[in-house]
């Protein structure tokens, strides 16, 4: 059932740090899979380095029009890898229990919206109007309102886009590859966000500036 933006409020400030569910931020790398929605991370968080990779701590705002974001901004070293997740856990170390869920990096102009596909099934098209996505971006796929996704889509996965139209895309399991075969309907809709990975040849940094992390409820 819908919820208006009162509630929405309460339900995200009772994840802040002050009542211990969001206190920590970590990084997780592209490869090892999205990090999911259960009592613990699944994937790979960064480890090692020097300095030392390590979680870092997060302070929330007060929630407004269903969205709060950090007040502080953060700094993660990194060992060399491919980087494509922040994960939230309320413990500096760990990954029993204390985990509470993930967001892709988004880059500096996050994109992100809802899509529907063509009932005829025909031309494996994701239809959302004025995307703004190109060729070769990267997106994650998410369900919404616990319907399924269409059959042929697989939640957390991060594709590449292909195909793109002005209102349109498809996505591919490889770069410039064919578009995934979409074979049913399923729930019709989805949600997407552009993934935008970061790459470091070497020891580096992710840096986040306050304001950059949203913890967002309007989907609800």
């Amino acid at each position: 059932m819908p919820f208006n933006d009162t509630a929405g409020n309460v339900m995200l400030d009772a994840l802040d740090e002050s009542s211990t569910q969001i206190t920590h931020v970590g990084v997780y790398t592209l490869g090892g899979g999205d990090p999911g929605q259960a009592t613990n991370a699944t994937g790979t968080e960064a480890t090692g380095g020097s300095p030392a990779y390590a979680r870092q701590s997060v302070t929330w705002g007060a929630a407004a029009s269903r969205q709060k974001s950090n007040t502080n901004a953060i700094t993660i070293d990194v060992p060399a890898g491919t980087y494509a997740y922040f994960c939230y856990f309320n413990a500096s170390t760990g990954n029993t229990n204390n985990y509470r869920g993930y967001a892709p990096f988004m880059g500096a102009t996050p994109l992100k919206g809802f899509f529907s596909v063509d009932t005829t099934l025909t031309n494996d098209q994701l239809l959302c109007v004025g995307h703004g996505l190109a060729n070769d971006d990267r997106v994650i796929l998410y369900n919404v309102f616990a319907e399924s996704l269409p059959t042929g889509l697989t939640e957390g996965t991060v594709y590449w886009v292909v195909n793109v139209a002005t209102n349109t895309f498809k996505v591919s399991t490889t770069q410039g590859g064919a578009a995934v075969d979409i074979t049913a309907v399923g729930g019709g809709e989805g949600h997407w966000a552009r993934v935008v990975p970061e790459v470091f040849g070497s020891q580096g940094q992710i840096t986040v500036a306050a304001g950059q992390l949203v913890l967002d409820n309007t989907g609800i």
